[in-house]
């Protein structure tokens, strides 16, 4: 089942209207999506979105929790796991790179260096936004338009920038 979902959803149900836009085609286009991807996203935790254009590869690699969504556009690169929690919201064009080239002294050697992205529950994601190999985003966490997220983000803080840095925090 995973190899027709695999073509559905790269050669129809990623083309098909946003879920927000014309009312019960929108919501139609959104069921359509999340039941093709259900089988691709194999760990999966109940309901989950995915916006149109969004671009995981085989889905593997991909742990969603329920009502966690993957944002219009985004791309997900890499070898490395990419968990995602309850109710996270991603904006347009968001990017999650788990994997690197090896670097040394002479210049790039073969192979890669992949390491694991973890998005913890009720975590906002603004568009454009960049998520690189190996952090973790905290509960409650706000991840500005734009961010280049390099470093691990605690729970209840607003980050943003290039590299991002911390705001300020939420009070609960």
């Amino acid at each position: 089942m995973r190899i027709p979902a695999y073509f559905l959803f790269y050669f129809f149900a990623r083309h098909l209207p946003r879920s927000y836009e014309l009312g019960a085609v929108g919501r139609l286009s959104q069921k359509l999506r999340y039941l093709i991807c259900r089988y691709l996203i194999t760990n999966n935790h109940g309901y989950f979105r995915v916006e149109r254009g969004a671009d995981f590869g085989s889905g593997k690699n991909i742990v969603i929790d329920e009502f966690g969504g993957i944002g219009e556009n985004a791309r997900f690169m890499g070898y490395g796991t990419i968990k995602i929690g309850k109710h996270v919201m991603m904006g347009p064009d968001v990017m999650i790179i788990t994997s690197d080239h090896k670097f040394a002294t002479k210049g790039f050697e073969k192979g890669y260096i992949s390491k694991n992205v973890e998005i913890d529950d009720y975590v906002w994601i603004g568009a454009r936004a960049i998520i690189l190999k190996g952090v973790k985003i905290g509960k409650h966490a706000v991840v500005g338009a734009g961010a280049v997220v390099t470093k691990d983000v605690p729970d209840h803080a607003v980050v943003g920038g290039s590299p991002a840095r911390i705001l300020r925090h939420i009070k609960e």
